[in-house]
């Protein structure tokens, strides 16, 4: 409750211009991932499109610039501060609901939506790795299972102890850490049987992408589209090979359907320890210029265009508020004064 009251008393404190101008040239990168218009979130990640219009109308009315890739690219370029009064907005992975409901919200205010794509998913010969396994694990028959990861190791899974979502996150996480050559194939002929689940036929409803018309659409409409990967593994837990089939082969099935040549990409789950050098060398021979990360910081002049931070879209009003305000931004540059104090 006091952390609530501080907190609205520092954004409204914040409104005043007074953290931007301690804080200068920091623009926050926002990134989402689903967005349901039924006034439900029901999905991980999920925000409903009142919460998002909430958020917009908040820049609107304030005076926020929302800048689309090219904004950014080009402010960069001049290796100048950028405005602290300005924010971006991108969407990860290619569901439905970017095109038919978070794209509209967008428009609703003549703002612009960067897209990044799994090509493999809108091509619908797959769907991400992730959200098969929430699928299976909400879906199971035992609630006692031991599955064989893909390096050979048995994994308990424990719902009645662990629960449902604990036991999602978790199963994720180390699978991050497996090599994810045949992570797919693995999905198939292991995760799925080992809770009795049936392997979908199709895409399940839910998880269903947005297709090829409708990212032309999105371009058309000015919003952008770029790579992010084929398959959605993670790059550092694949071969060179697979490197590199992932990085060239996204940005060719972009290339082909959209009639562009995309100089954009975005990491999967994007944490310092899902890409490396190599995909940093391989990105630079593809033309790629900037890459995105999902590590929670602001994008400043001077950075690695290569590791480009993201905050994740708060759902909250006052947590959006404190970053979009630079609150968050004096916070931090208070943390690195109190590790290096002068």
């Amino acid at each position: 409750m006091i952390k609530s009251v501080v907190l609205k008393f520092a954004n409204y404190v914040g409104e005043s211009g007074l953290y931007r101008s301690l804080c200068p040239g920091r623009v926050p990168v926002f990134m989402l991932h689903r967005v349901s218009d039924t006034g439900e979130v029901r999905l991980p990640g999920g925000m409903t499109a009142d919460v998002l219009r909430s958020h917009l109308d908040y820049l609107a009315t304030h005076g926020y610039q929302v800048l689309s890739m090219a904004d950014l690219q080009a402010m960069l370029e001049r290796d100048k501060p950028l405005p602290s009064k300005s924010v971006m907005f991108t969407i990860d992975d290619g569901f439905f609901d970017h095109h038919d409901v978070a794209a509209r919200v967008f428009e609703e205010f003549g703002f612009v939506l960067n897209f990044f794509v799994i090509t493999g998913f809108l091509d619908r010969d797959l769907w991400p790795w992730d959200d098969h396994v929430a699928y299976a694990l909400h879906r199971a028959g035992p609630k006692k299972a031991d599955i064989r990861l893909p390096s050979g190791v048995n994994y308990l899974v424990d719902l009645l102890k662990d629960g449902i979502g604990d036991t999602v996150f978790e199963l994720r996480s180390r699978l991050k850490k497996e090599s994810q050559s045949h992570l797919y194939n693995w999905l198939k002929v292991e995760l799925y049987p080992s809770l009795d689940v049936e392997f979908p036929a199709e895409i399940p409803p839910e998880f269903k992408p947005m297709s090829w018309s409708n990212a032309r659409a999105l371009r058309d409409s000015g919003h952008g589209v770029f790579p992010h990967t084929c398959s959605h593994r993670i790059l550092s837990a694949l071969t060179i090979e697979e490197k590199r089939s992932e990085i060239e082969g996204s940005i060719k099935r972009i290339e082909a359907e959209l009639n562009y040549v995309p100089e954009v990409f975005a990491y999967p789950t994007g944490r310092l320890t899902d890409y490396d050098r190599l995909d940093i060398e391989q990105l630079d021979k593809s033309g790629i210029q900037m890459a995105f990360t999902t590590v929670p910081e602001y994008v400043q002049a001077g950075q690695n265009w290569y590791e480009l931070p993201r905050f994740s879209l708060p759902c909250s009003s006052d947590d959006f508020r404190q970053i979009v305000n630079g609150f968050e931004a004096f916070k931090m540059k208070l943390r690195e004064l109190a590790k290096f104090p002068h």
